[in-house]
């Protein structure tokens, strides 16, 4: 498996800030395709507005659920997928480059913490993901965005396929199971 190639590092709180304003632009990207400008611009705005939620919600949402589970995390870095061999040939090559945000958790905070608090926090990132996504594709729909049918049928099914790997593979809900498993009594 190949490892994951970190492009760039971020302290805690400038990767907090860098995705946090992704997320503020994204949603006015997501206004501007419900608003009277062409279709094109609109379409446009859509795609560039759920890519941007898309990319700014999945690690925040691990760091915050982890901090107020008492986890603490040491940085931000840039790269791609970390599990990019689930993904087929093609998409496989594509989401190893892609910029994807990963918080780094401190290792002894990690081990210190509950299998409850682990789980919680290790589900967070794609549990975030699919929510807000979802609700990003819905309110296009909702709001009349054109093409927003069709995004959130795309979202619906690519989740379902990202649902499905991430308790398949080493991804966050098999680690946020394993973590759970770790604290049942008898095991």
């Amino acid at each position: 498996m190949a490892r994951r190639i970190e492009r760039a590092r971020l302290s805690i709180i400038a990767g907090n800030a860098v995705q946090g304003a992704m997320l503020v632009a994204g949603v006015a990207a997501l206004a501007f395709s419900m608003s009277d400008a062409a279709t094109a611009l609109r379409v446009a705005g859509m795609f560039a507005g759920y890519l941007l939620v898309y990319f700014s919600v999945h690690a925040p949402a691990h760091w915050l659920v982890g901090r107020l589970a008492g986890i603490r995390f040491t940085h931000y870095s840039i790269g791609g997928t970390t599990h990019a061999a689930s993904y087929p040939p093609g998409m496989r090559q594509l989401f190893a480059r892609l910029p994807f945000f990963a918080v780094h958790v401190d290792k002894a905070s990690l081990r210190a913490a509950s299998p409850i608090a682990q789980t919680m926090m290790f589900g967070a990132g794609m549990t975030s993901s699919v929510l807000l996504c979802t609700l990003t594709a819905a309110w296009c729909t909702a709001g009349g965005a054109p093409g927003g049918i069709a995004l959130l049928i795309a979202n619906v099914v690519w989740f379902a396929g990202a649902l499905i790997a991430e308790t398949r593979t080493r991804g966050d809900y098999a680690k946020a199971a394993q973590a759970l498993a770790a604290g049942q009594p008898g095991e």
